[in-house]
């Protein structure tokens, strides 16, 4: 799933199921190793097929989240008439679809989004951290609700995270071949140099996706500071 943030009273009521991706194709697999798996030379189609959706949820339980694929998002925040931002608990936000204030009643009043300042009251200044900044003061009765409805999640996995579902899926076909009773000796030792070649490569990929695990956004203060 997208990446979860701590947020000051932020509450999601409504979250849409988040469809798994798989984050590299039959091809992309055959064009590295530079085969073809209907030759018969490993794994059948159907075999790379569960191969590569089985290594794709490893990627997410290294990245420790989802890292590819959407859903939509309804998330209350309480706000002051001091506060000019906030930030969505989850991350990041591929879109607003809008916002509105709640008061005490539970009527709702659609703001609206825009990069002009004289026309609009909020923009999304940073997809990544999430952060929603107003142009003016929302809320000028003391403590008021606000409804945020938006887009979370990525449609395709980077670059980094494709390149290691490759070469894990390659080095399951390996161990899946070299197991098989009836592969050619010469067909064993090709699946023994890919695993010895991608070793290394693997290792490298999976450590650059640990290192976007993901980390807490704070904001602070007072008019938006953060």
């Amino acid at each position: 799933m997208p990446s979860a943030g701590f947020t000051m009273g932020g509450l999601i009521i409504d979250e849409s199921s988040q469809t798994a991706l798989d984050y590299c194709t039959l091809a992309d697999v055959e064009n590295y190793l530079g085969i073809n798996f209907s030759d018969g030379i490993g794994p059948s189609d159907t075999q790379i097929a569960t191969m590569i959706s089985n290594a794709s949820r490893v990627m997410d339980a290294y990245a420790g989240r989802q890292i590819a694929g959407q859903l939509s998002v309804t998330e209350y925040f309480d706000i002051t008439e001091h506060d000019r931002h906030f930030v969505a608990g989850l991350r990041p936000v591929a879109s607003l679809t809008n916002i509105s204030t709640v008061n005490g009643a539970g009527t709702e009043t659609l703001l609206v989004q825009g990069r002009t300042r004289n026309d609009s009251d909020y923009f999304l200044q940073d997809s990544e951290a999430g952060i929603i900044r107003f142009f003016r003061q929302i809320n000028t009765t003391g403590l008021q609700g606000l409804k945020a409805t938006y887009i979370s999640g990525e449609i395709a996995p980077p670059a980094d995270v494709k390149m290691a579902t490759i070469l894990f899926v390659s080095r399951s076909a390996a161990r899946a071949a070299l197991m098989d009773e009836d592969s050619l000796e010469r067909v064993k030792e090709m699946w023994h140099r890919v695993l010895k070649s991608t070793d290394e490569e693997l290792k490298f990929w999976l450590s650059k996706i640990q290192e976007k695990n993901p980390v807490a956004v704070a904001t602070f203060g007072r008019k938006g500071a953060y």
